[in-house]
Order: C-alpha cells, then structure tokens, then sequence
C-alpha cells in the first residue's frame, strides 16, 4: 500500500488539475459546485407528489375565493420560486408575463448549476493529463540521478504514481460526481417545469384535478386514482 502513497504527486495532480480548472471554470460556480457536493453523496432530490399537492391546494383556493386569497397561503409556501410565481399572480400580473419572469429565473439557476457541474467533469478531465506532466517530471528527476543504479527503481515507481492518482481520481471520483450532478440538475429541471406550469394553470383558473394530471405527466407519472 506505501508504494501507492506519494504526498508530491498528489500534489502535483490535484493542485494542478484545481488550478487548470478554476481557469477554465469561474470562482462562483467553483463554490456552488463544492455547496452541492453533498447532494452527489446524499441525494438532492425534490419531493414532486408534494409538490402537486401544495399547487392542487393552491389551486382549490384560488377557484373557491378568487387570486387574492392566496395572500394569506404563501406564508405556508416553503419554495421560493413558487413562493414568488404565487406572490406576481396575487399582484394582477399577467399569466404569460409571469411565465416570463419565471423562465428567466429558472435559466439563471440551471445556468449556475450546469456551471458547477462543469467544474467537477472538468476537474475530473485535466487529472490524467496532470498526473502524466507528474510522471513526466519525475522520469526527469531519475534520469539525473542514473549514476545510482539503486535509486532507478523506485524512482520510476515514485513517478508513476502520479498517473495512478490522475487516472483513477478522474474516472473513479471526479468525473462520475460530474455525472451524477447533471442527473440531479436534470431533476432540478422537471421540478422547476412544474412550477412553472403550475404558477399559470392557477392563474387560469384551471381545475386541480387538470393540474395535478399535467404537473405529474412532466416526470411520466399519473395521478393517483382515489378508492372508493
């Protein structure tokens, strides 16, 4: 096992692969990337049927006393982008221009953490080619020193090492957490949808049983049937 243990060459390849990647990728989406870290390891997924629920029951509200009576609900509303979709339709502004501001809010937040994303796929992508500069230079250190026949062999070892640890972060660690971050931002995705559709099919005053049906078909669900 200490002939895999090298302090310098992991160094080498995940300072200099930080390094390359913070050139490639801006400081703001470096810190939403290491933020969301967690959601790789422990799930950072949205709760949909509860989401239908909340906007069914938005919905009934809105069709029993009119727009203005959900003043009194977005206390209750936890989400901040249907807290906000909720608070345009109080104030009068049009569906289609809410839907408006609504996408543009979305877009920045996919934007931001397509970005992060970004990081950790090409964090992942610049190790190997460090960890070779990393056997590279230690190749060099050996060739100085070739008048010690007793230092050659674990001197290449030791140069090695460094492509080990560039390979094997990238496509065992930092890659697949890129992955796995673009699959929870696609999820982030069809949560957003639904609020967006939602926001407008309250303000239409479409049925809660119509939403709920359209919300759910955005994930490829269907309503649950009530017993009898």
């Amino acid at each position: 096992m200490q002939s895999i243990m090298g302090l310098a060459a992991g160094i080498i390849v995940f300072g200099g692969a930080l390094g390359a990647t913070m050139l490639d990728v801006p400081f703001d989406a470096m810190v939403l990337a290491l933020k969301k870290t967690k959601d790789v390891f422990l799930g950072g997924h949205h709760d949909h049927h509860a989401l239908v629920e909340e906007i069914s029951r938005l919905a009934a509200t809105a069709r029993k006393d009119g727009l203005l009576a959900l003043e009194k609900e977005r206390d209750t509303i936890t989400n901040p982008l249907l807290k906000e979709g909720v608070k345009f339709a109080v104030d009068g502004l049009e569906p289609n221009l809410v839907q408006q501001i609504l996408e543009s809010r979305i877009d920045y937040r996919m934007h931001n953490s397509e970005m992060a994303c970004k990081f950790w796929s090409q964090f992942g992508a610049y190790c190997p080619t460090v960890g070779i500069l990393g056997a590279v230079l230690g190749l060099i250190h050996v060739m100085e020193n070739l008048d010690n026949p007793a230092a050659i062999g674990p001197g290449i070892a030791t140069a090695f090492i460094a492509t080990v640890y560039g390979v094997a972060g990238s496509n065992l660690v930092f890659m697949p957490m890129g992955n796995k971050m673009k699959a929870i931002v696609g999820h982030d995705a069809h949560f957003f949808e639904m609020i967006k559709v939602g926001v407008k099919s309250i303000q239409l005053g479409t049925s809660p049983t119509i939403i709920a049906s359209q919300l759910l078909a955005i994930v490829d669900e269907s309503p649950k049937e009530d017993v009898a």
